[in-house]
């Protein structure tokens, strides 16, 4: 896991927002290969394992099958842009290296398939539940497989304002979002911009 990434994560536990402290024991090229990360409010621990980070009992996906245009209608769902932080989970990770070589963004996977080996650019996080370990407004995209109702919630919390959330067909628009387009597997909502009301100044 590299450094830049473990700077958006957060501890799950319901609490207060707050950062996780690394203590790492391994390290190669601004990567974290082993190493504990510490939550300082409820002092909660999770270890990093050869570059993943284990909040949970990791759950090996699928595999998805890997072609050009997979990837290129992933990348149109998600509006792939360049330095924007993407969550793929589940199968969606199949398509991690090949995104990475058509966009230089950086993915974020959760519990992947077991092929997917971390690089410049994936992050891996395994056992994941239903709350996301990520920062409120820190992620421009997330392409779910498994969508329970506190996991779309969630969603909506971490994306940034504009984000793109893709979940399957079968599962409801979450509040906070407006569906762009849907076919018989997924379904692409974009996050709506928080609305600021602006008042008249005192005179």
């Amino acid at each position: 896991m590299f450094v830049e990434l473990i700077d958006r994560l957060r501890c799950p536990n319901v609490h207060e927002d707050t950062w996780l402290v690394a203590a790492a024991t391994r390290t190669a090229h601004r990567r974290l290969l082993d190493a504990t990360l510490a939550c300082p409010v409820c002092d909660a621990e999770f270890a990093v394992r050869d570059g993943v980070v284990l909040f949970g009992e990791p759950t090996i996906s699928a595999a998805m099958p890997v072609t050009d245009d997979g990837v290129m209608r992933a990348a149109a769902l998600l509006h792939v842009q360049e330095r924007g932080l993407y969550l793929l989970e589940g199968g969606w990770g199949s398509l991690a290296p090949a995104l990475l070589a058509l966009m230089p963004a950086e993915y974020l996977l959760v519990d992947p398939p077991a092929s997917i080996v971390t690089d410049q650019g994936i992050g891996i996080l395994a056992g994941v539940g239903d709350r996301w370990p990520l920062a409120p407004a820190s992620v421009q995209g997330l392409a779910l497989e498994r969508a329970t109702p506190a996991r779309l919630s969630g969603a909506v919390t971490v994306l940034t304002p504009g984000g793109r959330l893709v979940a399957p067909a079968g599962a409801p628009v979450p509040a906070g979002v407006v569906e762009l387009a849907r076919d018989e597997r997924n379904w692409v909502g974009e996050k709506i911009s928080d609305v600021v009301t602006l008042g008249r100044a005192p005179r």
